[in-house]
């Protein structure tokens, strides 16, 4: 099928990532996050009250305290891989920043809670990914003079964040292991949930496409508007469209009539989409410049919307209940762990109204 057809459907980079998923974490350390786990998590000191607060201090839990260095760090992982080179729209920026502190907060609860449980790491876990780390940045930085000492303050805290990742994921894997469903709780969830397990309306598409390069003059793209009005008018004449598709059509669908199938909706270019969402079964467009070209489509069927039986989803109706239940048993947790634990975050990196929605109040 041409790429002028079918919705750009590329990996999305800006997707919420978790900062314990095995994935996320590898990506992380990857693309420089060394130095923020050079400066890593401090242990609040002993003589400081939780009142005054220290400037290089982001914020405290409980006894424990989270850099401001490892907030700005992770603040620009989050840009980074959220928006668009980096641009946050006008408005975000303090959205951003409070769900940054909340996942920092929420992270180090989860460790606190993980070892309250006394969950112990996976030191074979631990161990390769560190050697298989520690090797790919030997072979970037090993030659540089700094190296041996960078790697002397790096590798004991990469082990402690793998160690804290192990047993965070053992705890989530603990709290998300939800029983199955009895058959009356997914009746339940496929009674409220029909837009998940309803298949959405198809329409089978025909396509002419006379073939213009993009950066061609005006007069190429004149000459194959007027060779597809010229098509059209055959068309409406009574022509047959899988013959003509078949002889002048430069898309991959022509051996086959111009056919493209069953397409939902999401798989055309909005344009295009437009045009066929407006055909009538049977009836043909006229001639519309797309991006590879002049084409001419035909609407051959449309299947409507329906909901699947109860029988036919049932489990798949199961594990998304499962999944929505492993879900809700995660963020009790984590709000389970806010409203029980003392934390304070440092006024001079938060307006007071912000500290207090990232959840430190009681409800």
């Amino acid at each position: 099928m041409g790429q002028f057809i079918l919705k750009a459907t590329g990996c999305n980079v800006r997707t919420n990532r978790k900062y314990f998923g095995f994935k996320s974490y590898a990506n992380m350390v990857l693309l420089g996050t060394f130095l923020s786990l050079v400066i890593g998590l401090s242990n609040a000191s002993a003589a400081m009250k939780l009142e005054k607060m220290n400037d290089a201090v982001y914020a405290y839990v409980g006894e424990q305290s989270i850099a401001l260095e490892e907030y700005k760090q992770a603040l620009q992982n989050v840009i980074r891989s959220k928006f668009y080179h980096g641009k946050i729209p006008e408005g975000k920026m303090e959205e951003v920043q409070r769900d940054t502190g909340k996942e920092l907060i929420s992270k180090m609860l989860m460790i606190q809670e993980a070892q309250r449980r006394k969950l112990k790491p996976d030191e074979k876990f631990v161990s390769e990914t560190l050697d298989e780390t520690v090797k790919k940045y030997e072979q970037q930085y090993g030659s540089s003079k700094k190296w041996p000492e960078y790697k002397a303050r790096f590798v004991p805290r990469l082990k402690k964040h793998l160690q804290n990742k192990s047993i965070v994921t053992q705890l989530e894997e603990e709290v998300s292991n939800i029983p199955a469903p009895a058959t009356a709780d997914i009746r339940k969830y496929y009674r409220n949930h029909k837009e998940k397990f309803t298949s959405p309306e198809q329409l089978k598409v025909s396509v002419i496409l006379l073939q213009v390069t993009p950066s061609s003059p005006v007069s190429a793209w004149d000459e194959a508007m007027d060779e597809g009005r010229k098509i059209y008018k055959k068309l409406q004449g009574g022509a047959n469209f899988e013959e003509l598709a078949k002889l002048h059509s430069a898309d991959a669908s022509a051996e086959n009539g111009g056919d493209l199938g069953y397409l939902h909706k999401g798989m055309l270019a909005k344009k295009i989409q437009d045009v066929v969402d407006k055909l009538e079964v049977g009836e043909i467009s006229k001639p519309i410049n797309v991006l590879r070209g002049i084409a001419i489509f035909r609407l051959q069927d449309r299947k409507k919307s329906i909901l699947n039986p109860f029988e036919k989803v049932k489990d798949r109706a199961g594990r998304l209940w499962q999944r929505e239940q492993a879900k809700l048993a995660r963020e009790k947790l984590i709000d389970s762990l806010w409203q029980s634990s003392q934390i304070k975050i440092n006024s001079k990196y938060y307006k007071d109204a912000l500290t207090k929605s990232a959840g430190n109040e009681k409800k």
